[in-house]
């Protein structure tokens, strides 16, 4: 199917199938998986990656996750300011049109991405306006204070919406969408994302990479879906559920 055919009970009909799968995750990133693989399969026609992150601390994550984490803000001569309790946005669930993109571990540069803090974060226009347009003050990023996500959100489902992928850029003139070779080689027009905080202030998001132009109306649909991902997997954002520990 492709997104421009969506409806509002097409993604009810998507909820429905999904919705007996996840009740037998027993980990969250198996959850994240068959979401990720539900909206990839059922809109295949537009949809060439779909994604889905979780913030997790550094020290709750796999040990080639805080290995892949640590080795970037090395890179970035962020170290010192890394500790084991910083959020790191995490890849948790992928699928997509190349057999690589169907499992996390075979992630080369979106592992996952350190909220290390408000001037990091910003250097990366892509999450900084993701979490944005979540309604994410970025200035948290700096406290790491749990509860003022669950205040500012509290339930909130939030619309990240590129229309243009190629020239959407921002207030700094940068590419929102940085990896332009992805871009161009598989024809991405348009890249939405969905979610929002669970009850400890961990957030959610769920990230779509879309061959064709996606009206905000279209991508607006998918703000159910999150919201009941969220609900469902609320049990399982406890940290020994989150990932296997690979």
């Amino acid at each position: 199917m492709k997104l421009e055919e969506a409806t509002g009970a097409a993604i009810s009909q998507l909820w429905t199938t999904l919705d007996p799968r996840l009740r037998e995750a027993t980990l969250l990133e198996d959850a994240a998986q068959e979401l990720a693989g539900a909206v990839h399969t059922e809109f295949s026609e537009s949809v060439v990656l779909a994604r889905v992150y979780v913030t997790v601390p550094l020290d709750e994550l796999p040990a080639t996750n805080r290995t892949f984490v640590e080795e970037l803000v090395r890179s970035a001569d962020a170290a010192p300011a890394l500790e084991g309790t910083t959020p790191v946005l995490s890849l948790a669930g992928t699928h997509g049109e190349e057999p690589a993109w169907n499992d996390r571990r075979n992630s080369k540069g979106h592992k996952g991405i350190p909220l290390i803090s408000a001037a990091f974060v910003e250097g990366i226009p892509m999450i900084a306006r993701l979490l944005r347009e979540l309604g994410v003050p970025l200035d948290w990023i700096d406290s790491h204070d749990a509860q003022r996500i669950v205040t500012t959100i509290g339930s909130e489902v939030g619309l990240f919406y590129v229309e243009d992928a190629l020239q959407a850029t921002d207030d700094q003139g940068r590419n929102v969408i940085p990896a332009k070779d992805f871009v161009s080689d598989y024809g991405v027009k348009s890249v939405f994302g969905t979610g929002g905080a669970y009850a400890d202030g961990q957030i959610l998001v769920l990230v779509v990479f879309c061959r064709d132009k996606v009206a905000r109306t279209t991508a607006e649909l998918f703000l159910p879906l999150a919201d009941l991902f969220r609900g469902k997997t609320a049990s399982l954002i406890v940290p020994a559920t989150v990932f296997t520990s690979a």
